[in-house]
């Protein structure tokens, strides 16, 4: 069996899990009602505003953290969205412990420590020539 066979079965497997069945079944509530909607586009919206300010090394204003807190207050005592965010993190949580599975044993790229064991390495051959 190749590779993109297995990746095509966890797939498979993944579309059936609970976790994603919980999530498609919230993500409906959500999208059947337009506020819930809207709030949950501007919940997004004002994440990734803040993210970009951070890694830029923006400090957040009183201003941000304000209507931050009005929006997850909103979302508090919005069950349908709540729901939605917390099955959206259990599913990412799952597809992460997926990668950390597949990535656990597996060397991509050159470490630090392996740049500079070779650069000693290097160093040390030129020191006996």
């Amino acid at each position: 069996m190749s590779v993109h066979d297995t990746a095509r079965r966890l797939q498979r497997k993944l579309k059936k899990s609970d976790e994603y069945q919980n999530y498609l079944e919230l993500r409906k509530k959500v999208m059947a009602k337009e506020g819930s909607k809207k709030m949950l586009l501007d919940y997004q919206n004002l994440m990734m505003e803040m993210q970009s300010k951070r890694m830029s090394g923006e400090e957040l204003s009183e201003d941000d953290k304000e209507r931050l807190q009005n929006l997850q207050n909103f979302i508090e005592i919005n069950n349908n969205v709540k729901k939605y965010l917390e099955a959206e993190y259990a599913l990412s949580k799952t597809i992460q412990d997926i990668q950390k599975i597949i990535f656990s044993d597996i060397e991509v790229g050159i470490s630090e420590a392996e740049l500079n064991s070779e650069q000693e390495e290097s160093d040390l051959e030129a020191e006996t020539e």
